[in-house]
């Protein structure tokens, strides 16, 4: 049996992604900081080790015996392993330096990543810069690398579903920026889809992919779908301007949990679209997308 490792698999898709790889037959190994927390939140199938991308020795111990990584770190989240004056971008960039390290050490050649879309070198977004770094490291380090671009995930636990569906209930929507900004969703299934079907097809080597469905709606528009699929009114909408909300960015970010600068550099992109070119990935990979609307009833069931 196939042995591979999942970093980030306590988080949304990484959780998704482990179950469908035991269900396809793999051994699964995830690396944890809290192996009692993961354990709880993992089957009981997976081989859980302490590993933390930020600690190479871990990473390397991981990574051994293992024939390919899937990445699906959300750096968004607080990283305990950041060096003092790092940011949450450099933390990744670091991260994944390590695994390069970990899989060259131990003749790993399969790398799978997950991004997101809009990821570009001249975007205001600190993080997406450092995204665009990660991915060109990654390209250019000599091994078999698929990189997936996703937009918003639909599944429960994305911090960008939850909220839309958050402000699907309210009678009054609170919505960060103008609301008018596109973007391209994907349901959780169709993402882990990719990534699975990714793993064995040497034409995704080497090549970074936007995904998602056919639809591309505001972020206004997507409360109102959430809306009408929870059987509710669409909302009345309150845009929160960024310039308003930077000076507290700091304080949002303690009440929320998010790394230092977080939030701030969430502002800077909030009114960009993410829409992207996903003819590529399915003339490789075949696959009719999820709709929105039939996504948020799938994310809704799974967590009834």
């Amino acid at each position: 049996m196939r042995t591979v490792l999942v970093l980030g698999g306590t988080g949304l898709t990484g959780r998704r992604l482990v179950n469908v790889l035991l269900q396809e037959g793999f051994l699964v190994r995830c690396a944890v900081r809290n192996l009692d927390a993961a354990r709880a939140r993992l089957p009981a199938a997976a081989e859980l080790v302490r590993g933390d991308i930020a600690d190479r020795a871990s990473i390397e111990e991981a990574v051994r015996g293992c024939e390919a990584v899937f990445n699906c770190v959300h750096t968004l989240s607080p990283q305990k392993g950041a060096a003092p004056g790092e940011t949450f971008a450099d933390t990744e960039v670091r991260g994944l330096e390590n695994v390069v390290a970990a899989c060259r050490l131990h003749g790993v050649r399969r790398v799978l990543y997950v991004t997101f879309l809009g990821i570009t070198p001249d975007t205001r977004s600190i993080w997406a810069r450092g995204r665009w770094k990660a991915e060109q490291m990654l390209l250019g380090s000599g091994l078999d690398v698929t990189i997936l671009r996703p937009g918003q995930i639909v599944g429960r636990g994305g911090f960008g579903f939850d909220t839309t569906l958050a402000n699907a209930r309210r009678r009054v929507a609170l919505i960060l920026g103008s609301g008018r900004n596109r973007m391209q969703n994907i349901a959780l299934d169709d993402l882990v889809h990719y990534l699975v079907r990714s793993l064995d097809e040497p034409r995704t080597f080497g090549r970074a992919f936007d995904v998602g469905g056919d639809e591309a709606f505001t972020t206004d528009e997507m409360v109102d779908v959430a809306a009408r699929v929870l059987g509710r009114r669409p909302p009345r909408k309150l845009h929160l301007l960024p310039w308003l909300l930077a000076p507290f960015a700091g304080l949002f970010e303690r009440l929320a949990g998010l790394p230092r600068g977080a939030f701030a550099d969430l502002l800077l992109g909030v009114d960009a679209d993410l829409v992207g070119d996903v003819g590529p990935i399915r003339a490789i990979i075949p696959l009719t997308p999820m709709p929105y609307a039939q996504a948020v009833e799938r994310a809704l069931a799974a967590d009834a």
